[in-house]
């Protein structure tokens, strides 16, 4: 308890710790003391005095930062993580990585020192956080949605000791996560699903929910066909025999692996799953979820599936990385080395859309049996249509079309191939057809949450903006890695709904990342003309123009595939009030 001559105030707090500082100590206890100082000096106290706030104190490899606001802490904690990331070899050691929690509230000053639930907190976000994650708390995601470049992850609500009331927390997701190509690795990524244990093993419940997990997982991993995954029985063969996980991968012959716990808790089940590099032996990916000890079928299949995606998405992401990698060490000879540049690529430009149509061109043209380059070269036409960088938008489907169908007939278990082919017939206003194609996405892959966002497009056109954010906010649930166009899909839906002020602040997580890409920047230049912020939409204006100089609403009118003509006039009518010729 605090005395009485002691203060309090509102502040936000933001802990951070060095990830791995114990493995660093125990190969060399000065340079990790060195490095961790350095730390400080040059990254972590400048970002705070940039921000307005101050180093309090430092425990060993953890810091203690006090900001006036969540926006400056927020904005201070991505400064020094970008920093981070980037001065590991300046700052002569090591690259380190911090974990970071931050809370706003008030707080007990005592001497020199902060204490009080905010700091205890923001402590338990900093725990919770990876190796390079920020977590917040749901209030200060409220206070900064919106006015950060960044995206938020909802991890849900956590039980922190010796507070009352359960604590909503989010990963924010930072600017380079949504670059990565949503459409699935181009590097083949193999993995292995390692059978869950349940703990204690006695316990049934626990046993029989990580039995089922393994199975689910499995299977559903197996839908991405970009993934090689070893069968469960393989699986639990070798592992079984394997003393270590390196052992395991190896005997496996795959690079990753997936393994879990189900511990019997009072009440309820803790589901902890991990991804390994088993060359490397590094974790990828750690997380925990909680499940109700009575939980029915329906609620586990739900846990099954966001472990999966969650998984899948983490490997995607991996993948991407891998086929850059390669893509600019190497000259491409083969179709597939052709398909790893084209994929490498991000379509947010012109010129690299064009890039990567000449890339997935000459891997059809080197293999015509080639389902994912057919399939990659009609998503180049698809992006064309929605940038609006071609000359005839009927003309600019029409050559999708049948690439799409060629992609599915070599390889008719691909739901990438069936999404795409949905995707053309609802820009043609064929929303029957796109539906049907989403069902066989969706039914060769459940776990497409790309196709599920697609979908929500399609509601959105078809004049149910409020169905259509139902389907976008579950694609993103279920998506921890989801791409930017969820956030503009979304804002479309918000506009169609009336709701311009939090369509603006979704488009903008996507126009802040790929400011060259036309197409969000015409939802919020329609926000801002029915707000009537003439400044904004005359900045949005000129920005479209730029991009699009023969840009016309009238144009844009006569491609837009709205089922409804007063839902059209809506839409137009906002581009109009911004500024934009008819």
């Amino acid at each position: 308890m605090a005395d009485q001559g002691d203060r309090q105030r509102q502040a936000a707090i933001l802990i951070a710790d060095v990830a791995g500082f114990s493995a660093m100590v125990e190969t060399g206890e000065t340079e990790a003391v060195s490095a961790v100082r350095k730390l400080a000096d040059k990254v972590i106290v400048p970002a705070a005095l940039q921000y307005s706030g101050q180093l309090v104190k430092t425990l060993g490899d953890g810091f203690l930062l006090e900001f006036p606001s969540s926006l400056q802490a927020v904005k201070a904690a991505l400064l020094i993580s970008k920093k981070t990331a980037s001065q590991g070899t300046s700052l002569g050691h090591p690259r380190l990585a911090l974990r970071m929690g931050i809370h706003t509230g008030n707080v007990i000053s005592a001497g020199d020192d902060l204490f009080g639930n905010c700091v205890n907190i923001a402590a338990r976000l900093e725990s919770l956080a990876g190796p390079g994650e920020i977590c917040v708390s749901g209030t200060v995601q409220e206070q900064v949605r919106g006015r950060i470049n960044a995206a938020f992850d909802d991890l849900g609500l956590q039980v922190i000791r010796n507070i009352s009331d359960p604590v909503r927390i989010f990963r924010i997701a930072e600017n380079t996560m949504p670059q990565l190509d949503p459409e699935g690795p181009a590097y083949e990524i193999s993995v292995a699903v390692l059978p869950f244990a349940g703990k204690p093993a006695a316990a049934d419940s626990a046993s029989s929910l990580a039995d089922s997990l393994t199975e689910d997982i499995t299977i559903g991993l197996s839908r991405f066909r970009e993934l090689r995954v070893i069968s469960r029985t393989t699986a639990l063969r070798c592992a079984s025999s394997a003393s270590e996980t390196s052992l395991a991968a190896v005997e496996l012959g795959v690079r990753y692996l997936a393994e879990g716990t189900v511990r019997q808790l009072p009440g309820k089940l803790r589901v902890a799953v991990s991804l390994a590099d088993g060359i490397s032996g590094s974790t990828l990916l750690s997380e925990q979820y909680h499940l109700a000890a009575g939980a029915d079928i329906t609620q586990q299949d739900a846990l099954a599936r966001q472990i999966t995606q969650t998984l899948a998405g983490q490997l995607q992401a991996t993948a991407k990385r891998r086929s850059a990698a390669i893509a600019a060490a190497s000259t491409p000879l083969t179709a597939r080395e052709l398909v790893l540049r084209a994929k490498a690529l991000i379509l947010d430009t012109r010129d690299a859309l064009m890039q990567c149509r000449s890339l997935y061109q000459q891997a059809s043209d080197s293999d015509p049996g080639n389902a994912t380059a057919c399939s990659g070269l009609a998503l180049t036409y698809l992006v064309e249509w929605m940038s609006g960088w071609g000359k005839s938008p009927a003309e600019t489907l029409d050559r999708a079309f049948p690439l799409l169908r060629r992609a599915a007939r070599i390889d008719p278990l691909d739901s990438v191939a069936q999404r795409r082919l949905a995707v053309m017939h609802l820009f043609k206003g064929e929303f029957s057809l796109a539906e049907d194609h989403f069902q066989r996405a969706l039914a060769l892959n459940p776990n497409d949450t790309d196709a599920m966002a697609f979908r929500g497009l399609s509601l959105v056109y078809q004049g149910m903006p409020e169905k259509a954010l139902a389907e976008l906010d579950e694609a993103t649930a279920r998506n921890p890695f989801h791409p930017t166009y969820f956030h503009w899909f979304k804002g479309l839906a918000l506009y169609m709904c009336r709701e311009y002020q939090p369509g603006i602040s979704e488009v903008n997580k996507a126009v802040g990342l790929f400011p060259g890409f036309p197409a969000p920047r015409r939802h919020l230049a329609a926000c801002y003309g029915q707000l009537g912020d003439r400044t904004a939409a005359a900045q949005e204006c000129g920005r479209i123009l730029q991009l699009e100089p023969g840009f016309s609403v009238s144009r844009i009118r006569s491609t837009l595939p709205f089922a409804k003509e007063e839902d059209l006039e809506h839409y137009c009518d906002g581009l109009r009030r911004a500024g934009l010729p008819d």
